[in-house]
């Protein structure tokens, strides 16, 4: 049975063979499935969390790293809602949706990608999530078993939950521009997010 949770873009990778599910900045996917989730990234990070047991596990998309402090509850209900796009909320309701669906804390681990350095900008956002998500997941006491971090590059992740297997292609300088682009579209729509609820940006 498959189990869909935060993601809209759904279809069929003949490459892989596989139902797959695409991810934008914001959205999360927690599943029971053999689906596959992909995501593009650049200086975003996404957190791959599975319960190395049963297979249950999903894959996170944020744009900041944000600290929150809100219901989590609140935002599993509505993951187009702006705090989905910090990393303190994006890792909370994956984890907790994994939960959801079966899976058992003391048996995840997590693999890692992303934060790089996209934008000529103090702010660094890259480096502020890669510092986020390893801080949290060290908090959280949950196992980093692989990443790719840093640099200048995009990057596009294949990630199967079920079995544990992530792929990573890099996105060339062309493509990055388009990738810097989008990304930009996000931050100001925060900002944006930002000054109507005077919340903290950094």
């Amino acid at each position: 049975m498959t189990t869909l949770s935060g993601a809209r873009n759904t279809y069929w990778d003949p490459r892989f063979k596989r139902n797959t599910v695409k991810l934008l900045p914001g959205e999360y996917y927690a599943t029971t499935s053999n689906n596959m989730l992909v995501t593009v990234l650049g200086s975003c990070v996404a957190a791959c969390i599975r319960d190395t047991k049963s297979g249950i596990g999903g894959m996170n998309h944020f744009l900041l790293p944000q600290k929150r402090q809100q219901p989590v509850e609140h935002f599993i209900k509505d993951y187009d809602h702006p705090e989905m796009r910090y990393g303190d909320m994006a890792m909370e309701i994956l984890i907790n949706g994994i939960m959801k669906k079966g899976g058992n804390r003391r048996h995840f681990e997590a693999k890692i990608f992303g934060g790089a350095q996209m934008f000529e900008s103090v702010m660094e956002i890259g480096k502020q999530n890669i510092t986020f998500v390893k801080e949290y997941l060290d908090f959280e006491e949950i196992p980093i078993t692989a990443n790719d971090l840093g640099g200048e590059f995009g990057r596009k992740i294949y990630f199967i939950p079920k079995t544990g297997d992530v792929f990573l292609k890099r996105i060339n300088k062309i493509n990055n521009n388009t990738i810097k682009s989008r990304e930009m579209k996000y931050l100001e729509q925060s900002r944006k997010d930002k000054a109507e609820s005077q919340i903290d940006f950094f």
